[in-house]
């Protein structure tokens, strides 16, 4: 499960997606997260279990995001859409894998979970933060620099 390398690269110039999820009653949520892209197309976050977005991904892990640039112009519009599920990270290595990209991305975040044991325990500052992870299903990638409304888009299995 990869991304194309522009896709990739221009991931990585960007810090903040929007997550999507449902509410018990059925209606949409939205959330602005920090994300590292992982070694191929998953993207991790971190968040507090208590936080609306956690709690809905626990009823229902599917999710939609989003990962735009600035734009001032409708011919700037670049990004990202995925549709996926989200789900707390528990394998170990992964774990340390993902924390591993997420403070090289983000290298203030050591000064309050210094390694990946710190997850899912309580922080004094932060009180409990957890590592989360986006699995893409289908990636559509918008830009509109290279012509209005091109798009291509990719299915995992």
């Amino acid at each position: 499960m990869k991304l194309p390398r522009a896709w990739r690269d221009w991931l990585a110039t960007q810090n903040t997606l929007t997550l999507a999820t449902t509410n018990a009653d059925g209606s949409p949520h939205a959330c602005d997260l920090f994300y590292a892209l992982g070694d191929d197309a998953v993207l991790y976050f971190l968040s507090d279990p208590k936080t609306r977005h956690v709690q809905n991904l626990s009823r229902d892990p599917r999710v939609s995001a989003t990962v735009r640039g600035a734009a001032r112009d409708w011919q700037e519009i670049r990004g990202v859409q995925l549709v996926g599920v989200a789900t707390r990270v528990d394998d170990e290595r992964e774990r340390a894998r993902a924390f591993a990209h997420y403070v090289a991305r983000y290298p203030f975040v050591r000064q309050w979970l210094a390694a990946p044991d710190a997850l899912g325990r309580f922080i004094e500052r932060l009180g409990v933060i957890d590592l989360y992870k986006i699995t893409p299903r289908w990636v559509r990638w918008m830009d509109n620099a290279a012509e209005f409304g091109h798009k291509e888009e990719i299915e995992f299995a």
